[in-house]
């Protein structure tokens, strides 16, 4: 789930400054692979790696005039 957000704030003379700052996957759910197959391996049925990035935040500041 991703969100983002945008303050808007006046300024004198018909100029804005807007504040954005935007989510990707929020909640920070953990997404697991699949468990090892390799028989021989010491990890066998071993969940190793997650798929999927990480949550990402991105801030900004725009100046309209």
């Amino acid at each position: 789930m991703d969100m983002g957000l945008v303050k808007a704030l006046p300024l004198p003379e018909s100029i804005q400054l807007k504040f954005r700052a935007e989510a990707f996957k929020i909640f920070n759910q953990t997404n697991l692979a699949n468990p090892t197959a390799n028989l021989p391996s010491t990890a066998v049925g071993q969940i190793t790696s997650q798929q999927g990035d990480p949550r990402v935040l991105h801030l900004a500041l725009r100046l309209e005039f």
